[in-house]
């Protein structure tokens, strides 16, 4: 719950009620939206159902609602301490003389918004992935998402979007070569952690691509420890429904994959590494 208006980057004013405290007392709210917060690595976040109580004076942030969302809450030491799904460290907030929990929490705005945070078109874009705008109005124009405002193409460019299409140096001459048969060579990579995270609380995806056929297969991930599980399940699949089996494992040198490449080198399969 929050009295700043200014904080959200959407607010829906149409839901409005009271809520009660355990003194019995009442207050009114006024909306309820979305608030980005910049965290201290300097990724976004958002706080979703937040309420706008124009009659509070301090922000609170309710541990239940993250308990919901997979954080993991401790309270030992006279300190609260709070983690992801992952075990990453969110904070750590030492109790205070009145038995509360200050934590100090970042408003920004991320740079491709060009500071119109209340601009809906970005808010969109950065709902959707960084869709293109032409797709987003496609979205719309055909009526195939509820609730979707009709989208126009700002004049400004989105700065995490332009880093991401900079020229790649190419792989290596091992990287030429084409697959034969199914499951000669299988490209995985891991994308990965988005903001904001998906319904399901997912923040990676995981994909493998049969060089040979283009099948593809994509898992959603909540932790990238996920991925070295979610390897065996293809595999045992993809081996039992084609008769074939996986020859070559190709990907980057992240970490999850590089522990499939420790566990299975030499045993089933080889594999490449991107430069």
């Amino acid at each position: 719950m929050t009295g700043r208006k200014d904080l959200f980057t959407e607010l829906d004013e149409k839901v409005q009620g009271e809520i009660s405290f355990g003194d019995l007392s009442k207050i009114s709210f006024q909306g309820r939206g979305d608030v980005m917060i910049k965290q201290k690595n300097g990724d976004h976040a958002f706080i979703s159902n937040v309420y706008y109580v124009p009659d509070m004076k301090k922000n609170i942030l309710s541990l239940g609602q993250l308990l919901e969302k997979g954080y993991h809450i401790s309270l030992q030491n006279m300190k609260l301490t709070i983690t992801d799904a992952r075990g990453k460290l969110i904070t750590r907030v030492q109790m205070t003389k009145n038995m509360m929990f200050p934590l100090a929490i970042h408003h920004d705005t991320p740079r491709c918004l060009t500071a119109i945070i209340n601009d809906k078109d970005w808010m969109w874009y950065l709902k959707y992935g960084h869709l293109n705008f032409e797709s987003l109005k496609q979205l719309e124009s055909k009526k195939m998402v509820k609730g979707l405002p009709n989208i126009h193409h700002p004049n400004e460019m989105c700065e995490s979007c332009v880093l991401s299409k900079q020229h790649r140096n190419s792989f290596g001459k091992e990287a030429n070569w084409k697959a034969t048969m199914p499951l000669e060579l299988i490209h995985t990579d891991v994308c990965g952690p988005l903001t904001p995270v998906s319904n399901g609380q997912n923040q990676y995806f995981l994909t493998f691509i049969d060089d040979y056929s283009r099948k593809t297969w994509v898992y959603f991930l909540k932790k990238k420890s996920e991925v070295f599980g979610y390897f065996k399940e293809l595999k045992t699949l993809v081996e039992k429904q084609s008769g074939y089996y996986i020859k070559t494992l190709r990907s980057d040198q992240g970490g999850e994959l590089m522990r499939i490449r420790e566990l299975y080198q030499g045993i089933c399969c080889m594999f490449q590494l991107g430069q």
